[in-house]
């Protein structure tokens, strides 16, 4: 972005007057009896000569301004993509967030399952002891306490590897207390947010950029087909310049224009310049629908991770009930222990996918603000306060010559 800019900087050169310097030695020979004298004359001399030139363009069809405008254009586009990377790293970092709190969640359940179980290892020695139940009911509850612990160690193993990739992309091991704030500005319908998706999103703003990125293309071509005028000055010192011995010196100024009339590329150039802005056309078009179909997709996934949601906590308070009326049937004698164990892997499971929905259900709802490039806005990471804002193509309009060139540029530190 940083050579972009400096590109575009670049540009301002384009307004102000070239200084060359020039000169020459060689030979001569000049006939010219009737302004040479005889000695003169068809005579071969030593030349020399040195001069300063400037010239200053007056008009160029405005290729000038169009260039300005093409690098603006490019400069917010390189812009935009870093503003969108930096979204898909902020949902990156969400993601690995929410993980590591989901796995957290799911660790401290996998304990209390355990834990459980070994509960109900208890009451099963004391119901064999009187004679209730039989002996091999003790075995069969060691079996799935054995389970249970060998659960804890695969989701300590996936905690583990989401701790990891949180330290990649966040840069820092997760500590301390760890919640996820709520996503309160959640669109009404699917209509609303593609319509937000489409205006906002950075990919839709990038593909119109390089559209008119194409269109100022052709500006600068089309500038080649009319006259440029220049005004031109200058001062040059020789010696035995145009046949005349002895040092010389003049000075000049005036204005001069160069326009090509006929040029046999012109055909085939503006062909090209027009299936390309065609085809910037086409691609910013297709951007929008890539994100429409991507805004409908995380809608889709959101509404049925809320649908989700809710299920499953009736499912859960279901099993929750059903746990605690076969544990006092089971002490009764009225219910065997394999109902018991069933019914608590059910509850287990039912807690399990719980968290799990409940983690992608606030996924979904970040992912939503991301679908319109407002992840990192959420997060008070506004676009105003990026290092550069997307306005250069607008300053470029109002002031080519002057304001869009008003950037300081900090050194790399």
């Amino acid at each position: 972005m940083r050579a972009t800019l400096f590109e575009m900087l670049e540009l301002r050169g384009e307004y102000q007057p070239e200084v060359f310097l020039f000169g020459e030695v060689g030979g001569q020979i000049v006939d010219n009896p009737s302004t040479l004298s005889a000695a003169e004359n068809n005579t071969f001399k030593e030349t020399a000569q040195i001069g300063i030139g400037v010239e200053y363009t007056l008009f160029d069809g405005y290729r000038r301004e169009n260039l300005v405008y093409r690098n603006a254009t490019r400069l917010d586009a390189s812009i935009l993509r870093q503003l969108d990377a930096t979204e898909t790293l902020a949902l990156n970092a969400v993601e690995a967030y929410i993980d590591v709190i989901r796995l957290r969640e799911l660790s401290r359940l996998a304990s209390e399952n355990i834990g459980r179980h070994e509960e109900i290892a208890l009451q099963i020695r004391d119901l064999v002891q009187l004679g209730r139940i039989p002996s091999s009911d003790g075995f069969l509850v060691d079996d799935r306490i054995a389970a249970a612990r060998d659960a804890k160690l695969g989701i300590d193993q996936s905690l583990a590897n989401a701790i990891a990739r949180y330290e990649r992309v966040v840069g820092r091991s997760p500590s301390g207390a760890m919640n996820v704030p709520g996503v309160k500005n959640v669109p009404k319908n699917l209509r609303a947010l593609q319509n937000e998706a489409v205006r906002r999103s950075f990919r839709v703003r990038i593909a119109d950029k390089l559209a008119r990125e194409a269109q100022f293309d052709a500006g600068i071509k089309e500038a080649d087909r009319k006259p440029r005028v220049t005004l031109n000055a200058g001062l040059t010192y020789g010696k035995n310049r145009d046949g005349n011995l002895g040092n010389r010196s003049d000075a000049f100024v005036g204005v001069r224009m160069n326009w090509t009339l006929y040029n046999g590329r012109r055909p085939a150039q503006s062909a090209g310049l027009q299936e390309r802005i065609r085809k910037a056309e086409l691609d910013r078009r297709v951007a929008a629908d890539e994100v429409r179909e991507l805004a409908a997709r995380t809608w889709n996934a959101y509404a049925k991770n809320a649908e989700r949601s809710g299920v499953l906590g009736k499912q859960l308070r279901a099993n929750i009930m059903i746990v605690r009326q076969y544990r006092d049937e089971l002490t009764a004698a009225k219910r065997s222990l394999i109902d018991v164990l069933e019914a608590e892997r059910a509850a287990f499971n039912a807690r399990f996918q719980k968290i799990s929905s409940d983690a992608a259900l606030t996924f979904s709802k970040y992912q939503l603000l991301a679908t319109r490039s407002q992840l990192t806005a959420h997060f008070g990471l506004a676009e105003t306060n990026a290092v550069f804002e997307v306005n250069y193509e607008e300053r470029a309009r109002q002031s080519p010559r002057s304001a869009v060139f008003n950037t300081v540029v900090d050194p790399l530190k």
